[in-house]
Formats: structure tokens, sequence, C-alpha cells
């Protein structure tokens, strides 16, 4: 009963990074079990547009890459580029992910 409602808060969430990708971004409060290759990228991306939108917020990125590589380990065929673009974001503000 809880997980069901777990993955549809995830949703919820989910649709929400997207429709407001400046809002609040998912960090890691989320069960692994109901983390998708989708929500990860999700998460990933509105990370990403909170360092553009912000170029001083180092810490986004860093997030943005986390959510990013895991979105791929989870199959996500869009999140190598979304890791190049963070990586390269990274490299230019002088903090390369190793």
């Amino acid at each position: 009963m809880i997980k069901p409602l777990m993955a549809a808060a995830a949703l919820l969430i989910a649709g929400t990074v997207n429709a407001e990708p400046y809002a609040v971004c998912i960090t890691n409060e989320l069960d692994d079990t109901v983390i998708t290759a989708d929500i990860a990228f999700a998460a990933g991306q509105c990370h990403l547009a909170r360092a553009i939108e912000d170029t001083q917020n180092v810490s986004a990125l860093e997030y943005a890459h986390s959510w990013f590589l895991e979105a791929r380990r989870l199959g996500s065929n869009q999140a190598t580029q979304g890791l190049k673009d963070v990586e390269q974001k990274l490299e230019s503000a002088g903090h390369a992910q190793g």
C-alpha cells in the first residue's frame, strides 16, 4: 500500500519539476525503490536549469550530475547528453567530477 503511494508521489513530484523547472528540485528524499530513469532524468534537468539560472550555483550542477548518473544507471539514453552538459559546466566552474 505504501509503495504505490510513494510511486504516485514521486510521479507528482516529477511532473511538478517538469512544469516548474525553477521550483524546488528533488534532492535525495525518495526511496530508491520508487526512483525510475524518468524521475532521475527529470530531477537532473531541474538542477541543471537552476544552475543555468544561477551560474554561481555549483551545488545544483553537482546534484544534476548525480541525478543524470542515476538516470543513466537506470537505463535513460537521454542522461548521457545531460552528463556531458553538466560536466562541461563543472569544468568551466573549476569543479570537475572524478
